[in-house]
């Protein structure tokens, strides 16, 4: 035990925490260090102070260091105060004589602090790590004072490649892969991101994709590290996939270039209007349309404002406030004076609301119809005066037609009309068995009235003869002046109705009655022939001749009389 007493002498000595082990872990002594530092009380055994999970890896270590080897283990030391110290145990045998027992010893390191900063370190890589994950971006590393590269497995997968994919053996070969109108343009902003320009630590560019297809990638990348003559060594990045972002943006692009060629095309130009702030955002066809250079100011309550034409400004502006106050879209049109003196016609659209500072803005647009609307008052004009036209058309297409259907000067209907009469009756009798009956009346001493008085009475006498027929006839029947002095009167022989002697007898009183003539007392008389018809043997154009026969027979008898047609006559 003398060397044991001689070793405790020197520990005691050293300024560092250690403590003396039998090979069972029973403490045999403590230096000052120890009990200073670690504020443990000695237990019979050490292992009572480690952690049950710990023990047997522990008591394994003791065992090795039998053999001589010296032994280091990590150990979790609960304290007096309830907390936790990590310690650094170093083990080795510190007396070994064959005649005595065997003695370790074990010198106690506190690495607390450096295991609770890997603690916070590993959370933090942990915390990074699920962010790249969660972000889709991939990582890279190069230092090329190591001559290494590192590609994080999400920088693979935005390539679609496995970690068991080779990587392109150099950046010639890499280069392959970008797209050629890429290529010049990724050289040089790698040249200068690896030279240390900040102004290259970002950029864009298209990568072919494992199956084939473009993808595009933004590169974010800079230097960490440099030489001592301060070139930079090792540059560390990130990849990230912004195919879905790039194409987002084309499609808008599109859109906007359609949006813009179509306004282009009509003319159109739009605006915002900031009301709480009052600036106003003309396009360059705002400009265009009320002929003025970008650098005149337009604010609301100003420019604008000064175009109104006098007439049409303060229905204009009510409209606008109306419509403003009320958040409604409305349109308008109205006129504008421009500063060369010409009036133009502008047709406005639009709507308000509110944007993400609270401000309530407009937005609209301005075409110039002066064009449009000039066309349209032509196109009216032009309507109105083709219907007019067209009026005048169907009223002389009437006049033509009655002039062509009608006597000229009694206004009856006419020969042509007669015959289309009884063509339509006869076909009517034929289907239904109705009958028709014409009476043919002739005047009689017309032309001795004609030869004295002059031409002028004998119309007169016509005027006169036409009227009486039709006071006389029912409106029903049909009458016609065939020629000269002589009327056709057609009736259909439908029901009950009065005899045609009656109506024959009638015609010819009302007739013969005397007629003054400038002065002079003018008798005239009739003479008539009657033939009619029943059912389907019903010829009109015989029937007519009928009546035309019995006519004459009438003025063989005597005149101022009427004739029925009859097969035995």
């Amino acid at each position: 035990m003398r060397d044991i007493g001689l070793s405790v002498g020197i520990h005691d000595a050293i300024p560092f925490a250690i403590v003396l082990l039998d090979r069972q872990g029973r403490f045999l002594h403590a230096n000052k260090a120890f009990k200073a530092n670690w504020s443990l009380s000695e237990p019979q055994l050490l292992t009572d102070l480690v952690p049950a999970e710990d023990r047997t890896n522990f008591l394994a270590e003791l065992r090795h260091c039998e053999s001589g080897a010296d032994r280091q283990i990590e150990l979790c030391l609960p304290q007096p105060d309830g907390t936790l110290r990590w310690a650094q145990v170093s083990l080795a045998v510190a007396s070994a004589r064959l005649d005595g027992p065997l003695v370790i010893a074990a010198s106690f390191a506190d690495i607390t602090a450096l295991k609770t900063k890997l603690a916070d370190l590993e959370i933090w890589e942990s915390r990074w790590n699920k962010a790249l994950v969660g972000s889709s971006t991939g990582v890279w590393d190069h230092n090329w004072n190591r001559g290494e590269k590192y590609y994080s497995p999400t920088w693979r997968r935005i390539r679609g490649m496995s970690e068991d994919d080779p990587l392109a053996e150099s950046t010639e070969a890499w280069l392959e892969l970008v797209h050629p109108d890429d290529r010049d343009h990724v050289t040089h902003c790698i040249e200068r991101q690896n030279a240390g320009d900040p102004a290259y630590t970002v950029f864009e560019y298209r990568e072919r994709h494992k199956h084939g297809h473009w993808i595009w990638i933004e590169c974010r990348g800079d230097c960490v590290e440099w030489d001592e003559s301060g070139k930079p060594i090792r540059i560390v990045g990130t990849d990230t996939d912004i195919t879905a972002r790039k194409q987002a943006e084309e499609a808008t692009a599109r859109m906007a270039r359609r949006l813009d060629m179509a306004l282009e095309i009509s003319g159109v130009g739009t605006y915002e209007c900031d009301l709480t702030t009052g600036v106003v955002d003309w396009d360059d066809r705002m400009y265009r349309i009320y002929d003025v250079g970008r650098r005149e100011d337009v604010r609301v309550g100003g420019l604008w404002e000064t175009f109104l034409h006098p007439d049409d400004s303060e229905r204009v502006l009510k409209n606008v406030d109306e419509h403003i106050e009320n958040g409604n879209r409305f349109s308008d049109q109205y006129r504008v004076v421009l500063r060369d003196g010409s009036d133009r016609i502008i047709r406005a659209r639009t709507m308000t609301f509110l944007d993400g500072n609270g401000h309530q803005m407009t937005v609209g647009a301005n075409w110039d119809v002066t064009e449009d609307v000039g066309l349209h008052r032509e196109l009216e004009r032009a309507k109105l005066l083709a219907e007019a036209r067209n009026s005048e058309l169907e009223a002389a297409k009437d006049r033509i037609e009655h002039s062509a259907m009608h006597d000229y000067l009694t206004e009856l209907p006419n020969r042509r009309y007669l015959d289309e009469v009884l063509q339509r009756m006869g076909a009517e009798c034929r289907s239904n068995g109705t009958g028709i009956a014409i009476l043919h009346v002739d005047l009689d001493r017309f032309k001795q009235i004609n030869d004295r008085l002059g031409h002028d009475a004998g119309d007169a006498m016509l005027l006169h003869t036409a009227r009486t027929l039709r006071a006389t006839l029912s409106d029903e029947d049909f009458i016609a002046r065939v020629g000269g002095d002589e009327f056709i009167v057609v009736s259909q022989l439908v029901g009950m109705r009065e005899p045609l002697s009656s109506v024959a007898i009638r015609m010819i009183d009302a007739l013969r009655k005397p007629v003054t003539y400038e002065g002079h007392l003018c008798r005239v008389g009739a003479s008539i022939g009657i033939a009619s018809e029943y059912g389907e043997a019903i010829d009109v154009r015989q029937l007519l001749r009928n009546s035309d026969i019995a006519l004459y027979e009438a003025k063989r008898q005597g005149r101022n009389r009427y004739v029925h047609f009859s097969t035995s006559a």
